[in-house]
């Protein structure tokens, strides 16, 4: 395989995940040095010596922690190209009218204030470098139709926000700005939700009308192309991974009338 970002750098938060651990193994398949970053220092850890990367934790909620990963980058690396604002978290679930005011700040400090601290710092360090870089983000499906807990779904909607923001902002200095979202995917968290990896995996594709299961390295793919220079032109951007979910639910809410149909959608 032809390294397309060889000698390149890149940062990947949430990097224990399985989304994330897969980014980190796309990105260094692709020639990058990848810095890994979770507060699951072990399984961070495996996967950035797996790759020959280097492993910082950091709580991404914290603006001086994500500013030090960062730093560490250019400091260790020479150089930063790319930042993945990955690390995230369900926040809490049910009723509006039940969640506290701590579980949905916190939710918003993990999901959506995370990534204005990498953007913020990584594009300090590429505006510095003059190269310019790529600075992208895990969105989600929920970004686009209320599926989930209600701070996740505000915090997602957030990011597509942000990324819009941003690119416009940072395009002087050819920093391009991207998400990727991802439709329902196998990771740990998913299996942990369904009863294991068999019964996941039912539903999954269940739910896709491509009638697969997206795993890690799908959504991986996506990020490894927004990352390198055959991206070049693209930012703004957010690219759903969902094998066809999200068209399959707008054409069955714009066609199906049946009242029972529509509650069982939602």
């Amino acid at each position: 395989m032809v390294q397309r970002s060889a000698g390149k750098v890149a940062v990947v938060t949430g990097a224990a995940g399985g989304i994330g651990s897969a980014i980190v193994r796309r990105l260094a398949e692709d020639g990058f040095r990848v810095v890994a970053s979770d507060l699951r220092e072990g399984s961070a850890t495996e996967v950035a010596q797996e790759v020959g990367g280097i492993f910082q934790a950091a709580d991404v909620t914290v603006e001086e922690q994500v500013a030090a990963l960062v730093e560490r980058a250019v400091k260790d690396c020479g150089r930063i190209d790319a930042i993945i604002n990955n690390a995230a978290q369900a926040g809490a679930l049910g009723p509006i009218t039940d969640i506290t005011a701590d579980d949905w700040k916190r939710t918003i400090d993990v999901v959506l204030n995370s990534c204005f601290y990498g953007v913020k710092h990584a594009a300090r360090a590429m505006i510095e470098a003059g190269t310019g870089g790529a600075i992208l983000m895990t969105t989600s499906i929920s970004g686009q139709r209320a599926v989930g807990g209600h701070p996740y779904i505000a915090a997602k909607h957030g990011l597509t926000g942000l990324i819009r923001a941003a690119a416009n902002d940072l395009a002087q200095y050819h920093i391009r700005v991207n998400g990727v979202a991802p439709g329902y995917t196998l990771t740990p968290m998913t299996e942990k939700m369904f009863g294991g990896e068999e019964a996941a995996r039912k539903v999954l594709s269940s739910r896709a009308p491509l009638g697969m299961v997206i795993e890690g390295r799908d959504i991986a793919e996506a990020f490894g192309y927004l990352a390198s220079d055959a991206a070049r032109a693209v930012t703004g951007q957010n690219i759903i991974v969902d094998a066809g979910f999200m068209e399959a639910q707008s054409r069955s809410i714009s066609f199906q009338r049946d009242p029972d149909y529509l509650d069982h959608t939602r």
